[in-house]
């Protein structure tokens, strides 16, 4: 089942995942990161297309910062659109999913972020990244990968939300972050990064 068609409720019954709001990132001191010249005027640029389509935030928006992310950290990989079915039940394809990994053809564990756009609100995403989530879990598991949280973001490219998963639970944040907080924005990636 593609992991657009995952609901709360489904996850639950199926894989026995549990859902809880919170702040992921309240007492750890997340460093601003300022962005580089190019970013900032990338996402200037990006103010003058007509961003309508999950599609074109994606390229204008969402790209950009996670090209600063990895240009900021060679040691990681970044994949977009790939197909990452990682049994019959869990199918798709991620808009963002980072590896811990550098330069690499296809993905390889441990995988530890993924990021999904959405046109409209965050919100139509948070099911689909757990389930993202959770099969990265299952891949990084199958790859006899030590157990490490994995994060997520669902974002329509000016308001970003993050998830994480750890032991069977769904934190979503409830924090939201914004475009205009980029240095903000850039500073919890790399956290999340360096974890």
């Amino acid at each position: 089942m593609a992991y657009s068609e995952y609901t709360f409720t489904r996850l639950r019954e199926e894989y026995g995942l549990s859902q809880q709001s919170t702040r992921l990132f309240q007492n750890i001191g997340i460093v601003n990161k300022e962005p580089s010249a190019r970013l900032e005027e990338d996402l200037n640029d990006a103010q003058l297309m007509p961003l309508y389509s999950e599609k074109a935030k994606s390229e204008a928006i969402i790209y950009p910062i996670i090209r600063e992310l990895k240009k900021n950290n060679a040691h990681i990989s970044v994949f977009s659109g790939y197909t990452f079915n990682v049994n019959s039940e869990l199918t798709g394809a991620p808009d963002f999913l980072i590896s811990a990994k550098p330069n690499l053809v296809e993905p390889q564990s441990p995988i530890f972020c993924l990021v999904e756009s959405k046109n409209k609100s965050p919100e139509e995403g948070f099911a689909q990244c757990a389930a993202e989530m959770y099969a990265a879990h299952l891949f990084n598991q199958r790859m006899k990968e030590p157990e490490k949280p994995i994060f997520g973001a669902v974002t329509n490219g000016f308001d970003w939300v993050f998830l994480k998963y750890e032991k069977d639970t769904i934190l979503v944040d409830i924090d939201r972050y914004y475009l205009i907080q980029l240095p903000l924005l850039l500073g919890i990636f790399q956290y999340i990064i360096e974890e």
